[in-house]
């Protein structure tokens, strides 16, 4: 999966900030901007596909439109590399996000 995320998405949501109760909740992080290598870009895509997949849209509309987000900020790099050449996207709402 992504490198610097400290969980799996199957995993708790959150997880709690250096052991201070009642601090907000810290959300997954960006995809990398620049510099990243395509094993990243296509992890950082499962990993925000799956999150989405997982979401409520009704119930969490910020975390799922921040997810919606970075896939839709992945998506040239995954077109640059042909990756969606030769995967199929199951999600109709992610295939949607990617144009596809």
């Amino acid at each position: 999966m992504y490198p610097s995320q400290p969980i799996a998405p199957e995993g708790p949501r959150y997880q709690p900030l250096s052991g201070t109760p009642g601090q907000a909740p810290r959300t997954m992080p960006r995809a990398p901007q620049t510099g990243g290598s395509r094993s990243d870009a296509l992890a950082s895509f499962v990993t925000y596909a799956k999150a989405l997949e997982s979401l409520d849209r009704r119930k969490f509309p910020d975390e799922y439109a921040e997810h919606a987000d970075r896939i839709k900020e992945l998506r040239p790099f995954l077109k640059a590399h042909g990756i969606l050449d030769v995967m199929q996207i199951k999600n109709p709402e992610v295939a949607t996000l990617l144009g596809v």
